[in-house]
């Protein structure tokens, strides 16, 4: 929490996130039946404000 894009960009890599963008994924795993298990981070000015941990099936809606 409270991290800036660049700093997460530092520990996690830029990804397929669009830089401008207020939400941020980042697969953290996947399993055979297409199962995925999401990082997502939400922004408010640029720091993170909020971080889930989903687990879902095919596309990520935030």
């Amino acid at each position: 929490m409270g991290k800036s894009k660049k700093e997460i960009t530092e520990l996690l890599e830029q990804d397929f996130n669009y830089y401008p963008a207020d939400f941020w994924f980042y697969i953290l795993s996947k399993s055979w039946p297409g199962r995925i298990k999401v990082l997502l981070l939400y922004f408010k000015e640029e720091k993170v404000c909020e971080i889930k941990i989903k687990t879902t099936y095919g596309k990520i809606n935030p």
